[in-house]
C-alpha cells in the first residue's frame, strides 16, 4: 500500500477499547500470579494499542484491507425513464483489463448529475431533483 494508514473509524475505536480491556486483564492476572495469561494479555494490549494510535495494522496491510474510508465512491445512474442502469463492470477485451462504468444520479429537472453530499429530494411528481431545482 502507498499510504501507511489502514485502520480508521470504528475499527480504530474498537482496537482502543480492546487494548484498554486487555490492559486491565493483564494487570489483574499478573497480580494474581497467572503470568502466562498476564503476559499474553499485555502483548495483545500493546498490539491493539499500537494499531489504534498509529492507524496502521500489519495484518490489514498483508490482507490488503483498508478501514479508513478512503475507498472510491460508488454512485448510481438513472436513465430518463427512471430505471436503474446496470451496475456491472464492463470488460475490455482489447485492453485486457476490467473497467468500471461510472454511474451518477441525475436531476430530473436540469439533467445535471447529483454528486455525493449534494442536497436533493423529491419534487411534487416524486422525481429526484437538486434542492435548488425544486
Amino acid at each position: 500500500m502507498d499510504d501507511t494508514t489502514n485502520v480508521g473509524g470504528r475499527d480504530r475505536l474498537g482496537r482502543f477499547l480492546l487494548a484498554a480491556v486487555l490492559s486491565i486483564a493483564a494487570v489483574r492476572w499478573l497480580r494474581s500470579g497467572k503470568r502466562k495469561r498476564g503476559l499474553l494479555a499485555g502483548a495483545g494490549a500493546l498490539g491493539f494499542g499500537f494499531n489504534a494510535t498509529t492507524s496502521y495494522c500489519g495484518v490489514n496491510d498483508a490482507l490488503d484491507i483498508d478501514t479508513t474510508g478512503k475507498s472510491e465512491e460508488v454512485s448510481i445512474d438513472f436513465d430518463d425513464s427512471g430505471d436503474e442502469t446496470a451496475g456491472d463492470a464492463d470488460t475490455s477485451a482489447s485492453a485486457g483489463t476490467a473497467g468500471v462504468r461510472e454511474h451518477y444520479l441525475h436531476c430530473a429537472f436540469c439533467g445535471e448529475p447529483i454528486v455525493a453530499g449534494q442536497s436533493r429530494g423529491p419534487n411534487s411528481q416524486g422525481d429526484i431533483v437538486h434542492e435548488d431545482c425544486e
